[in-house]
């Protein structure tokens, strides 16, 4: 990737000198290599089928996408749905989302109003679940707000009790949570030698091993969903996101990160092959940067400029991934068509026709319209330079997974 990038970087200066030539805002396009995982869909039970007609997707004027069903306004009515980790970032923004389609959504945390020992890290970043169940609420939906400390394998199998006892299935797994070693944002990077155990212990524990207890504990919740919609035309198939990124297949932060990450995308893939026999699908979502409550903190304290560096103009909402899931979760073909595999956020809006909360379409990591204002451009430059005059060419996945640290853009 670094020399790709090196690329990038020097060919910037070409880009403005024929800027005038590129007369189309998408180019060229190169394909999208995206991941497929070929498998036997089916298999010996009767389980495996698709229920849900298909629907025609449009965009209303806020970017979200809606269908031709009689009940657009609320797709996700009478889903039981989970996130864990939401008491901000990615998983606030996707329990929103699920919210705001008239979903029942259980949001997990450790940072609660009720808690000054669960609430330890809350001094520095913003948010509660109580926060994020009464912001549900407010968009229509039904937030139901758990301590949970999905470090804690008990809490987790208490918590599945809960939307037993309340509901009796569970339609939407989202595993989110995600926690950050001591030390925060500095701790991210550095040699991992030198980092000490801590954290791969603290990536692993929560975000990756957390997502395996979670779905074990939920899947006996999951098949009496998957039952329920056999029965109810109107609910989805049971759906399970994972939430990993770009770290998947090429360096980010540290050692510890990026197996975290390909782990991630690796729980996906092979739950499928058990899955897809059970109707029951499961993808790993790609966000790109992402503009976070943390995010916003550590660039107010100096922690953005110090250890990361990168431009945020095409930074994505919290519920930019949020919209993702939505659409994933309802296409009546994902079982085929995305289950097992990992999906980049942006690039599934061009799909299905969602933008961000601004009415943006934020360019995928892969992309040159991402790449070349963020390597190769310093701010005044890409002040110059209209993003739609960069063609939006992907770099093949195998391109992004060569490794190395990116070029630093001093």
């Amino acid at each position: 990737m670094t020399t790709a990038l090196l690329l990038i970087k020097h060919a910037a200066l070409l880009f403005m000198g024929v800027n005038f030539l590129l007369k189309s805002s998408n180019g060229l396009p190169i394909p999208l290599d995206r991941p497929h995982h070929y498998r036997h869909v089916g298999g010996s039970s009767s389980h495996a089928t698709t229920f849900l007609k298909s629907t025609t997707a449009t965009t209303d004027d806020n970017g979200s996408s809606t269908t031709n069903s009689p009940s657009s306004s609320f797709r996700l009515k009478d889903c039981i749905c989970l996130v864990t980790g939401a008491s901000r970032g990615i998983g606030k923004g996707i329990a929103l989302e699920l919210g705001a389609e008239g979903a029942t959504v259980y949001v997990t945390g450790t940072s609660t109003s009720s808690s000054s020992a669960g609430n330890k890290n809350n001094n520095v970043d913003p948010g509660t679940v109580e926060e994020t169940a009464q912001e549900i609420n407010d968009l229509g939906g039904k937030g139901v707000a758990v301590l949970c400390n999905h470090e804690v394998d008990d809490d987790v199998a208490r918590l599945m009790e809960q939307i037993n006892r309340e509901h009796g299935r569970l339609d939407i797994l989202v595993n989110n949570a995600f926690r950050l070693p001591p030390g925060g944002v500095e701790k991210l990077f550095g040699k991992f030698w030198e980092q000490g155990l801590q954290v791969w212990d603290t990536l692993h524990n929560v975000g990756l091993r957390s997502h395996f207890v979670a779905t074990c504990y939920a899947m006996p919740l999951l098949l009496k969903a998957r039952d329920e919609a056999d029965r109810r035309q109107h609910l989805p198939r049971p759906f399970i996101g994972m939430i990993s990124s770009f770290g998947g297949i090429t360096y980010s932060f540290n050692v510890p990160y990026g197996v975290q990450k390909a782990a991630v995308d690796r729980l996906a893939k092979d739950m499928a092959i058990e899955l897809t026999p059970e109707n029951i699908a499961v993808v790993s979502f790609w966000p790109g940067i992402v503009d976070t409550e943390r995010t916003k903190v550590s660039v107010a304290n100096g922690e953005w400029d110090k250890y990361v560096g990168l431009p945020l103009d095409n930074a994505e909402s919290t519920r930019f991934t949020g919209r993702a899931v939505v659409q994933v979760a309802l296409d009546p073909n994902n079982l085929v068509t995305k289950s097992g595999t990992y999906q980049v956020v942006a690039e599934l809006a061009q799909e299905y026709g969602f933008t961000d909360v601004d009415g943006t379409v934020p360019p995928s990591i892969r992309s040159l319209r991402f790449l070349i204002p963020t390597y190769g451009l310093d701010e005044p430059m890409r002040k110059q330079l209209p993003p739609q005059l960069i063609p939006d060419w992907k770099l093949p996945f195998w391109i992004m997974a060569q490794g190395g640290k990116p070029p630093s853009r001093s």
